[in-house]
C-alpha cells in the first residue's frame, strides 16, 4: 500500500471511470454492449429530460451529456438504447470501485461519483506510482467489469489533464520534468477551472493555449479574475499546483500486505507474516475506533492469482487474539483447496460498526 513520502517528489494520480452510467449498465445487461447507449436524466414532464452521460459509439453521433433529450433522439439511430439513470445502483457501484482504491493507497480524495484522486509519492518513483495504478486497473476489470483511466503527474492539474489522454482504459504518466511542456500544448477551454466564461475572457486577450498565458504577467490575470483565481491560472500556466489530496472517504476496509521471502505452502511460514500483518491492522483499527465483524485473508499465488477468503462473527471482533485465530482458520482452508504456493498475503478487516460520516454521498459531489 502507497502512502506518503517525499524522497522523489509528489505523485499524484486521478482516475476516472471511462462513460460510467453507460459503462455499468453495459456490464449489467451485457446484450446492449456495442449499441450507443445513452443514460437519461428524466424530468417531470413525459417525454423530456437530459443526457447524463453516453457511450463512445453515442458520442460518435454527436450525442453529448447535457443535451436535452429531444434532440438527442433526433440525432441517435435505430440501434440506440435510451436508460432512465438508476442513482442507486450507480452510487453502489462506485463504492464498490473506490473500496479497490482504497486497499490501494492510504490518500484517496474522491471528487465525484467516477473520479477521484489518490497520492501516490513514494521512494521509488513513477516505475512503482505505474505498477500500483494497473493492479487498481486490472483489480476494477476483474472485480466489477468496468475499465478506467488514470492519469499520473506531480500535482493534481497534471493528473487530471494526464487522465484525458488515452481515454478510454487509458494510463498515461507526465512527470515533473516534462509537466510544464505537457500543459503548454492544452487549448485554454482545457485548463482546469476554466468554464465557458473563461475561455471568452482568454481568448478576448489573445490567448487560445495554455502556455500563452506566460507571455502575461500575473497581475493582468488578477484583474480579469480576481486574485486567487488569477494567480492559480497563471501558477497553471507553469504546471504548479499545491493543493494537496485531501482523503474524504470513510474507510470501508482496514488491510496490509506483504511478499513472502519465498513462494511457500508451509502453514508455519505463513502463520509468521499473518501474526505481523494482523498486529498492523488491529493497531490500525484501534487508532480509528473501528469495530468490525468480517477477517480476510487475500492471497496472491505463485501464478499471481488473486484469492480472497473471509470469515465474519454475529458480534464484533474483540481482540487480538480473536482476529489471529479466523486468518490461521482461512489460511489452512486455502492451503487444503488448493495446489499453488502463496507468493503474497494480506490480512483485511472490514463490516465496520458505526461510522464517522467523512464520506459524502455521492450525489452531493
Amino acid at each position: 500500500m502507497v502512502t506518503d513520502h517525499s524522497v522523489e517528489g509528489r505523485i499524484v494520480a486521478l482516475l476516472d471511470l471511462d462513460y460510467f452510467y453507460a459503462q455499468v449498465e453495459q456490464v449489467r445487461n451485457p446484450a446492449i454492449k456495442g449499441r450507443p447507449v445513452v443514460i437519461v436524466m428524466p424530468s417531470i414532464r413525459e417525454n423530456s429530460g437530459a443526457v447524463a452521460t453516453c457511450n463512445y459509439e453515442a458520442r460518435a453521433m454527436k450525442i453529448k451529456s447535457g443535451m436535452p433529450l429531444g434532440l438527442a433522439k433526433k440525432l441517435a439511430n435505430e440501434n440506440t438504447v435510451f436508460i432512465n439513470a438508476d442513482k442507486p445502483y450507480y452510487e453502489e457501484v462506485s463504492q464498490k470501485v473506490f473500496d479497490l482504491v482504497d486497499f490501494y493507497c492510504e490518500k484517496v480524495e474522491q471528487v465525484s461519483i467516477d473520479e477521484a484522486y489518490f497520492e501516490l509519492t513514494n521512494p521509488l518513483g513513477y516505475e512503482k506510482a505505474k505498477e500500483v495504478c494497473e493492479k487498481i486497473k486490472k483489480s476494477i476489470l476483474v472485480d466489477l467489469g468496468l475499465t478506467c483511466s488514470i492519469g499520473i503527474g506531480p500535482n493534481k492539474l497534471v493528473a487530471k489533464m494526464a487522465c484525458g489522454v488515452k481515454k478510454p482504459d487509458g494510463l498515461f504518466i507526465v512527470k515533473a520534468s516534462d509537466a510544464e511542456q505537457f500543459i503548454a500544448k492544452h487549448k485554454i477551454g482545457d485548463l482546469f477551472g476554466v468554464g465557458p466564461k473563461g475561455e471568452e475572457i482568454f481568448k478576448a486577450h489573445g490567448i487560445h493555449l495554455v502556455g500563452e498565458i506566460k507571455t502575461h504577467e500575473k497581475r493582468e490575470l488578477i484583474e480579469w479574475f480576481k486574485d486567487a483565481k488569477g494567480e492559480q491560472f497563471y501558477d497553471f500556466a507553469f504546471a504548479i499546483d499545491n493543493r494537496p489530496v485531501e482523503p474524504n472517504r470513510e474507510k470501508q476496509q482496514i488491510s496490509k500486505m506483504m511478499t513472502l521471502r519465498q513462494d511457500s505452502s508451509s502453514f508455519e511460514e505463513i502463520k509468521t507474516s499473518i501474526d505481523f500483518l494482523a498486529d498492523l491492522v488491529f493497531k490500525e483499527a484501534t487508532r480509528l475506533k473501528k469495530s468490525f465483524k468480517t477477517a480476510s485473508i487475500v492471497i496472491i499465488t505463485d501464478r499471481f492469482e488473486t484469492i480472497t477468503k473471509s470469515k465474519t462473527k454475529a458480534q464484533k471482533i474483540e481482540n487480538f487474539d480473536d482476529l489471529c485465530n479466523m486468518e490461521y482458520d482461512l489460511l489452512r482452508e486455502y492451503l487444503h483447496d488448493s495446489f499453488s504456493k502463496v507468493r503474497r498475503v494480506g490480512v483485511k478487516v472490514s463490516n465496520f460498526g458505526e461510522e464517522t460520516g467523512l464520506q459524502k454521498k455521492l450525489f452531493e459531489f
